[in-house]
């Protein structure tokens, strides 16, 4: 009872931690987002807020007088009747600074001071008329030269931190311009940022405080159902199974277990194999003798067994991507192999084979408790490792009967042929190379399951292209022996496999399986005999690349479409069309998203039933290509307009090209029958 605890304490606390953390996570996301949202809205705000100040305060300065105000010394009546309003004006907007500077157009890194008014509660010092200073630094310089030179309507400064005894602050400048709308002098415009620090913080707190409050309500929501729906129902059926495979009794019936339709046919399983079994042997036990008796009750659970390993076969029919076969042959009524396979999601095929210690019923029930086990956690998620991790250590718990199995698990990703394994003990796996041999693949192993608590186990990868296979099989095929006790081994295995390597996944089995017997021939099967194959038809249909959106990166690019290309049999004109736009697009891409920065492209190539598609994502400045009207082509070159040759030919020479910007994503996508 107190290990059944344990494993309802350890599953509802990993999967409650796991939602917990997504929440935190999801909320750290929240808050950084609107963080930034908060303040890049509340600088603009405050940007055209200071523009319009500074275009006020600007309208009342007479841009033909500066010279005459310099040479005069700040003297003259008008210019005290400006700068009595610009003090004014200045408390009244309750900003920090005020001022008018004739900046040294010779290299902008000088200027001249002309009025100058400080607010209240500031830390500066009024600059007399005639001051000079050298520019703050080359942010403000770039800014003198735009507005001086290139028209530039005004600038604006951003001061997020204490700089030389500044606090935060914004500065705005805009242009003083004489009658003749000449830029002789710029009006500056200085604000305190305290707001947005006052503003930042309660909406701070207030993020941290409501992300707190809804992790803790649906940690305690998700713990009630995950130990209602999940833990206590799986907590029963294990109880009862080590229950009816201890004693062979009848006991609780389970029923509906759970809501979870899988659980309950968990339940549901558990009452019928006890039923069947309990029936049988009442049945038989009036009429037959004892070894009729066991004989009949083997039979019943050689049915079980049998029934509940998929042995249907096609077993998925409507996939044209992978075949798939398997065979599990016992030496006696029941045995201790097993094999499964079955869909975690459209993309995702778990396969797994084991070998229980031990034969007959004891090792059956331990299989199925086993499989059952295996099947559901791989469908909660997660890799092989950590799924064998997980039943590894809920079978040690109540593994009273000091039994261990050996499994190979593994997940094939169909699109990308891309396996990932762990292996507990079991035969390494054989692979087959599309145009050479079956080779045995040497993996890191681990301990087998069931045989001590707390064991961490290791994945690791193996690679499938099209036409690759993988075989899978238990000890019973390299064991097999003959009359004189010589065993059939790994040799024989190979090369019945390579016999049979061109042939399907079911006639590969079929062929190993005429071998084997030839070899054996009268001699009494020693060990069960199980085999799995599977074939992958149309891997790498789709594949990804992400490189520094620079120049340099080309040929890597061009490289990795031409790979893709050619592996999926494109003609070689077809092949030279794409590689015209796909070099247009990324050299687009390179030299225009991100302007001087360099960010990221990502590439990614699809063979979908004949249609190749490239899509192009960046995270750039959002342009649409599409958006730009094709060129006249019956024009001369002088006669037509610069641009948009380009984009012209890559329309022309695709089938289809999209664009859409999502999630702050430019989005390119060319589609090319081939």
């Amino acid at each position: 009872m107190k290990k059944l605890k344990s494993l309802r304490s350890n599953l509802a606390f990993n999967i409650i931690s796991a939602v917990v953390l997504l929440l935190v996570v999801f909320s750290l996301i929240v808050s950084t987002i609107g963080y930034i949202s908060f303040t890049n809205s509340f600088k603009r705000e405050y940007s055209e807020s200071t523009y319009h100040m500074a275009i006020t305060a600007a309208s009342q300065v007479n841009g033909d007088n500066i010279e005459q105000y310099l040479k005069e010394g700040g003297t003259s009546s008008e210019f005290l009747q400006t700068k009595e309003y610009l003090d004014e004006y200045c408390l009244k907007m309750n900003v920090s600074i005020v001022y008018v500077i004739k900046v040294d157009t010779t290299d902008y890194g000088r200027f001249t001071s002309i009025f100058n008014s400080v607010g209240a509660d500031t830390p500066y010092s009024p600059w007399e008329i005639g001051y000079q200073q050298d520019a703050t630094n080359d942010e403000y310089a770039g800014i003198y030269k735009d507005i001086y030179e290139n028209g530039l309507e005004y600038g604006t400064v951003y001061r997020t931190r204490n700089l030389k005894g500044a606090p935060p602050h914004i500065t705005t400048l805009v242009p003083v311009k004489d009658s003749n709308g000449k830029v002789v002098s710029l009006m500056c415009i200085q604000r305190p940022m305290k707001e947005l620090r006052d503003g930042r913080r309660p909406y701070l707190v207030n993020v941290a405080i409501s992300a707190i409050v809804l992790s803790a309500l649906v940690a305690v929501g998700y713990a009630v159902y995950i130990r209602r729906e999940f833990v206590n129902p799986l907590r029963r059926v294990a109880k009862e199974t080590e229950r009816f495979a201890r004693e062979n009794k009848k006991g609780e019936e389970l029923g509906t277990v759970s809501r979870i339709n899988e659980i309950s046919g968990i339940g549901y399983a558990v009452d019928k194999m006890e039923t069947d079994m309990l029936n049988y042997i009442e049945n038989l036990t009036a009429i037959t003798s004892e070894k009729e008796r066991i004989g009949a009750e083997l039979s019943i659970a050689s049915t079980i067994q049998e029934n509940s390993i998929p042995n249907l076969f096609p077993a998925f029919p409507h996939r044209k991507d992978f075949d798939i076969f398997a065979s599990m042959t016992p030496a006696k009524e029941v045995g201790g192999d097993f094999y499964n396979f079955f869909l975690v999601d459209n993309d995702h095929l778990a396969m797994v084979i084991a070998d229980v210690s031990g034969k007959g019923i004891p090792a059956a029930l331990f299989m199925m408790v086993i499989n059952i086990l295996i099947s559901d956690r791989t469908h909660m998620g997660g890799t092989p490792a950590e799924i064998l991790t997980f039943v590894n250590d809920n079978i040690c718990e109540h593994n009273k009967a000091y039994m261990f199995v050996t499994v190979w698990l593994g997940i094939l990703e169909v699109s990308t042929g891309k396996i990932i394994a762990s292996n507990a003990g079991h035969d390494d796996p054989v692979v087959y190379r599309k145009g050479k041999g079956f080779e045995v693949v040497k993996k890191p192993h681990s301990l087998v399951v069931g045989a001590m608590q707390g064991v961490k186990y290791k994945d690791f990868e193996i690679q499938l292209e099209e036409g690759d296979k993988i075989f899978l099989y238990t000890d019973g095929l390299p064991e097999a022996t003959d009359k004189d006790n010589n065993m059939f081994g790994v040799d024989g295995m190979l090369g019945a496999l390579n016999q049979y390597k061109d042939e399907s996944p079911e006639d590969i089995l079929f062929g190993v399986k005429k071998n084997v017997d030839a070899f054996v021939a009268e001699a009494p099967q020693f060990d069960d005999l199980t085999m799995m194959c599977i074939e992958l038809k149309n891997a790498a249909v789709k594949k990804s690349l992400t490189v520094d959106a620079t120049g340099d990166n080309l040929s890597a690019v061009m490289d990795f479409v031409d790979a893709f290309l050619e592996k999926n049999d494109c003609p070689m004109k077809v092949q030279t069309q794409l590689d015209l736009c796909v070099e247009e697009i990324f050299v687009n891409i390179a030299n225009y998203a991100y302007g001087n920065e360099i960010g990221k492209a990502e590439i990614e190539i699809e063979n979908n039933n004949g249609e190749i598609s490239i899509t192009f994502k960046d995270s750039g400045m959002p342009y649409n290509p599409l958006e730009k009207e094709d060129p006249d082509i019956t024009l001369s070159a002088d006669e037509r307009q610069i641009g948009g040759l380009g984009i012209f030919l890559v329309k022309k020479n695709t089938d289809k090209v999209t664009y859409e910007y999502e999630n702050g994503f430019n989005v390119f996508t060319m589609k090319k029958k081939i």
